[in-house]
């Protein structure tokens, strides 16, 4: 129905409510150690690192405390893991690959806010829009990263890489964790209550009406038959 309510929610002491948060720790751990030594450069310090840890720290606050009355909380992280992604995306020299990184930032951004404010009524968008750009980065784009002998993996790159695949996890456990409640419109349940006074009132009317029976009315008593005889002998003189 399109007048139901419904309102996504999460447990706190659910199995992918813990692993979310487990996951976006280890994002925040792995950026601290893969961008260590590199905050001389005041813009990547904001962009790179600062960034993506506050809005990892708030995410983790926000899904622990109000998961379960107000996850819609939760998009101010998001919306600020996408401006980190975007704004790393702006430096890719593949223009190809930095439109597709745009439309896929785009897209979480609008799913995953769409979904948490109600607007969309499934959460099940989300789960590919998550997992599929973590099973491109594994299985493309990392294993081409670890073949590449002449061109090998810094410690630093692979820190960053690890803190991206936490990043992508620990959202793809969110949806995962989301439980629809329904809620039923005041509308419909004043409209069950109106329907059920009429039901009472029949019922009232249907009840037996008892009257006070009438009192028979009393017949004059036959006269004797001599007395008949007589007043009809008298009539005929």
């Amino acid at each position: 129905m399109k007048d139901t309510k419904i309102k996504f929610y999460v447990e706190r002491t659910g199995f992918w409510t813990e692993a979310a948060m487990i996951f976006m720790v280890l994002a925040i751990v792995f950026r601290v150690i893969g961008c260590w030594g590199l905050w001389n450069d005041s813009y990547f310090l904001m962009t790179q690192i600062v960034l993506p840890i506050v809005s990892g720290l708030l995410f983790i606050v926000l899904l622990a405390l109000l998961g379960k009355h107000a996850l819609w909380t939760t998009f101010l992280p998001v919306l600020g893991g996408v401006a980190f992604f975007v704004l790393k995306a702006l430096t890719f020299e593949d223009t190809t690959r930095m439109l597709l990184c745009l439309l896929l930032y785009a897209a979480v951004a609008i799913l995953y806010c769409g979904t948490v404010f109600t607007l969309i009524r499934t959460k099940w968008l989300l789960v590919p829009l998550f997992l599929l750009p973590f099973l491109y980065h594994v299985g493309v784009e990392d294993i081409a990263r670890l073949r590449d002998t002449v061109n090998p993996v810094t410690f630093t790159a692979g820190m960053q890489e690890m803190s991206v695949l936490c990043i992508m996890l620990s959202l793809l456990f969110t949806a995962l964790a989301m439980k629809k409640l329904v809620k039923e419109p005041k509308k419909a349940k004043a409209d069950t209550q109106k329907e059920a006074e009429p039901v009472q009132e029949t019922a009232a009317q249907e009840k037996p009406v008892f009257t006070q029976p009438e009192e028979p009315v009393s017949e004059p008593a036959p006269e004797p038959i001599a007395e008949q005889f007589f007043k009809n002998t008298e009539d005929s003189l």
